[in-house]
């Protein structure tokens, strides 16, 4: 009999195959689909988180009372569940720059604006001393998982906030408490587990507690090798926390078991466009396989900060994150969404190129500088991404 447990080290549960025969191997999965090679407890225990993911909260669940949505999926629905959303759901970040630092100007020291309300007919009005207005584009969620259980090290050994080896990037690490931020557009989040918590909360007002794993699940929980998180809480007669214990577990394995993208066969002028993205110096930060032993994770990103200059500077800080710096953005499944970069204000792979700057500057300029043939070849690689 083969037994399967789950591990959960720095809020990361690793599924861990036993004994026995090698099973054979699953079809490629699809997008939406889970990872392969989950046991019959973890699909269920998918198939109920997806229905977490999909559900309309209602005001008797602790909805509201003011929010921009009432499911994840309406943020994340493109070009299927887990996925992006058009530029019309955009939310906004409000905070106050002055003195170069950036604190919160809504009510509960919350960032994010909520546009809609039970109890009022307006959307919710912008605080006159909001130095700071930043949209952003909701990031798709396949593949998060795999970039969880990457290891620390293979992080650490690119982190080079000082350019040592004069290469003109500068790639550094945030710091999400005591864990490497991984997650989000500043790398602000080093957990699935916070990074699925903030959203419920900041976007549809549903609380949570830390969470705790389930009994009789086959889960087993290592305490000591995560972060202290506190409970998110609200006044709007509900009883918190809003979503159990047992849902929120379920929607984070759901989000966490959520397959990479497949990439597409790549033919001569893909191949082509491949070694011309890193002859042009595209993969110094998006660089293809992060895991330097392993089984690898085509992502393409160091999971690092960079500074990408005054065009995509949102005057946003979070953690060590300046206003100028974003985390590289993995570049699988790019060709299945658009809009692209954090605030979705590139309608094209090559207007988001051609939008980079500060570290990227050089090799923005060099694709710039590319005969059209050589641009189409790149962004032929790119779209079997």
């Amino acid at each position: 009999m083969v037994i399967r447990t789950c591990v959960v080290v720095l809020g990361l549960l690793v599924a861990c195959g036993g004994g026995g025969s090698a099973p054979a191997p699953e079809p490629v999965p699809q997008l939406g689909d889970p990872n392969p090679g989950l046991s019959i407890d973890q699909r269920e225990t998918f198939e109920r988180g997806l229905a977490v993911f999909e559900r309309r909260f209602t005001r008797t669940e602790g909805h509201g009372p003011e929010f921009n949505t009432s499911s994840c999926r309406s943020c994340h629905s493109i070009p299927t569940t887990g996925g992006s959303a058009p530029l019309y759901r955009n939310f906004q970040i409000l905070g106050n720059g002055d003195g170069g630092g950036f604190q919160p100007v809504l009510p509960d020291g919350r960032l994010v604006l909520r546009n809609f309300s039970y109890e009022r007919s307006v959307r919710e009005p912008m605080p006159a001393d909001a130095t700071i207005k930043a949209q952003r584009n909701a990031p798709p969620m396949f593949g998060l998982g795999l970039l969880e259980r990457i290891d620390d090290f293979d992080i650490i050994a690119r982190h080079d906030p000082n350019d040592a080896d004069r290469d003109g990037i500068s790639g550094r690490m945030n710091i999400d408490d005591t864990r490497i931020g991984r997650f989000g557009y500043k790398a602000q989040s080093g957990s699935l587990v916070a990074f699925v918590r903030g959203p419920i909360f900041n976007h549809m007002g549903i609380t949570t507690d830390p969470l705790r794993i389930p009994p009789g699940t086959g889960f087993r929980f290592i305490a000591q090798q995560n972060a202290p998180e506190t409970s998110t809480t609200d006044e709007d007669g509900s009883p918190d926390p809003e979503l159990s214990n047992e849902d929120l577990f379920d929607l984070v394995f759901f989000v966490r078991e959520l397959a990479p993208p497949a990439p597409l066969p790549m033919d001569a002028e893909a191949t082509r466009g491949e070694a011309l993205f890193d002859q042009v110096g595209c993969a110094a930060c998006h660089v293809p396989n992060l895991v330097r032993s392993g089984d690898p994770v085509f992502a393409y990103t160091d999971l690092l900060l960079h500074d990408m200059g005054d065009e995509r500077a949102d005057g946003v800080r979070d953690g060590v994150a300046t206003g100028r710096e974003f985390r590289t953005a993995p570049l699988w499944g790019l060709r299945h969404h658009a809009p692209y970069l954090h605030d979705g204000r590139a309608d094209t792979v090559d207007a988001a190129i051609r939008l980079h700057g500060g570290e990227a500057q050089s090799s923005r300029d060099a694709y710039v500088a590319l005969s059209p043939a050589d641009r189409a070849a790149i962004l032929a690689f790119l779209e079997t991404r």
